[in-house]
Parts: structure tokens; sequence; C-alpha cells
């Protein structure tokens, strides 16, 4: 068996997305995130830095900018945006983390996202903040949507956050809910 060949097949990809066009998916494999033209384009690297792993992308609705958040041992891990055209990632979030599940607004501005507690595989140092979060793209401080929660993303419109709650009595039970960017008027639409 090769030690270090020089190219290989995977076959476990994950976070798989088709961008709003449908010409093109993005994806996490080996820790890093690769775009690939359908339907048989040759899977590329979205950036060449080799600091940090990257997971979780999502599209911009237009298409041009992808989302993820990354991860590294010691440093920890942040919310980055990158453009397709450069590949060049910058951070949006300013305190170190472990971010989850980010997503774009329908008008590109706004991203939101989970931050999770540390502990068992991951350290504890950073941030004692749980819950969903916004940002702008532009970067600046977060502001909490909500403390508990996962999968946030928008609809069509930029002024509610959709995500699955497992707060209340039954812990097995899911309810698909929305919330203004501000975490109130809360509206549950399925269970």
């Amino acid at each position: 068996v090769a030690v270090a060949p020089e190219s290989l097949h995977t076959r476990m990809l994950r976070w798989v997305t088709v961008s709003p066009a449908g010409d093109r998916v993005a994806y996490s494999a080996l820790g890093r995130i690769w775009i690939k033209d359908l339907p048989n384009g040759r899977p590329r690297r979205l950036t060449r830095q080799e600091d940090h792993w990257e997971f979780y992308p999502a599209w911009s609705r237009d298409g041009r900018s992808l989302v993820y958040v990354t991860w590294d041992d010691e440093r920890q891990g942040s919310v980055r945006v990158a453009g397709l055209a450069t590949g060049a990632g910058r951070a949006v979030t300013r305190e170190p983390g472990r971010y989850l599940e980010p997503a774009f607004s329908p008008d590109g501005r706004t991203i939101v996202y989970r931050l999770a507690g540390g502990g068992g595989l991951f350290p504890t140092t950073g941030t004692r903040e749980r819950g969903l979060f916004r940002v702008p793209v532009a970067g600046g401080a977060p502001k909490k949507i909500r403390g508990s929660g996962y999968a946030p993303h928008f609809g069509s419109s930029n002024d509610r956050v959709y995500l699955i709650d497992v707060s209340g009595e039954d812990q097995d039970s899911r309810t698909l809910v929305s919330v203004d960017l501000d975490g109130a008027h809360e509206h549950a639409h399925l269970k």
C-alpha cells in the first residue's frame, strides 16, 4: 500500500450541498472544502490554506461565495467566508470557539451559526457562550438569537431564522420553529 499516494478516491463526503443554480456541489472531505462542477467536473479545493480544517460549507444565494467553519485543536475554530473566484477565506467571527452549521441570509448580508460548548474531545477554553448567533458578513460583533436549537437557516426572507428545537419535556421530540433575528416571535411550524 502506498504511504502517500499522489491521488486517492474519497468515499466519504460530508455536508454535501448543491449550489443554488444546481451547477456545482460543495462538500467537506479530508478536512477540506471541495467544489465540483456538475455533472462530471473534477473536484478542486476551495482554499489553499493548510492552517486549519474546513467543515459545513453553505452557499450564498447568488452562488458566488461559501460560508464554512474551521477547526484547529490548539486555536479552535472560526466562521469564514470565501469567494469562489479567489478562494481566499476571511474570518467573520473574532473569538475562537466550536462553530457549526453556518448559513447565509437570502440577501447575503447576515450569517447565522451554532456555537457549541467544549468538553469531551473539545477544549473548554475560549468562549463560554452557546446557542444560535448572527453576525454581519462584513464581520462585527455577533448577536445571540437563541440559547438552544440547531441547524439554523433562512427561508425566502431575511427577517426570520428557522431552526430545529429540542427543548421541552420530550428530548426525543424535534420541532421546526422560526424566530426573528432577535430570537423573538417564535412560531412552531412542524413537530
